[in-house]
């Protein structure tokens, strides 16, 4: 009983038990508070290298910026006429020349492939739905698989008009460094 009190005292003077004095004492805290030369130069470098590498990347990676829209293909007298519908913000972004893929309804990408064309020019509807975009397609209607879409009175599907090609550090940074 005369050992518990006198160890519960000495826990009380100081505020720490007596065993965990000794990894205070100044020798314990010099070689704890030292960090070895080795790991903070390899770190160092390690570092400038994650951040070189990510940059390097971000340089690499390249994306494009699409406008969504629907589209209708009509195939009267033999020529191929596609319209896409976009929404009235997306209109400034489209300019005649851009690439444009299409997806069809009734023909599944994965399996047909992707029509190709590139925009011919805009125009704003009568009715307010929109602006109707004007495309020609590259390859009437033979698809990327080189599949052949039979002329049907009309097809719909969904388009994607690339606006822009713009790698990650562009779109991080913006205009700063291009």
């Amino acid at each position: 009983m005369a050992d518990l009190q006198q160890h519960s005292i000495a826990v009380k003077s100081n505020g720490i038990h007596p065993s965990l004095e000794e990894l205070r004492s100044e020798p314990v805290q010099e070689i704890m508070g030292k960090m070895p030369s080795w790991i903070v130069r390899r770190g160092i470098f390690m570092m400038a290298i994650l951040v070189a590498g990510l940059f390097i990347g971000a340089w690499s990676f390249s994306y494009p910026d699409l406008v969504m829209g629907r589209v209708r293909i009509s195939t009267e007298s033999g020529l191929s006429a596609a319209t896409v519908t976009i929404p009235a913000t997306a209109i400034w972004k489209i300019h005649p020349g851009q690439p444009v893929l299409i997806r069809l309804d009734a023909y599944p990408y994965e399996q047909f492939g992707l029509l190709q064309g590139h925009v011919i020019t805009t125009e704003q509807p009568k009715a307010d739905t929109g602006f109707l975009v004007h495309i020609q397609l590259d390859h009437a209607l033979q698809t990327t698989a080189g599949k052949s879409i039979p002329a049907v009175a009309q097809l719909d599907g969904s388009a994607e008009i690339e606006t822009e090609k713009l790698n990650l550090l562009q779109r991080i940074f913006g205009k700063l460094i291009l």
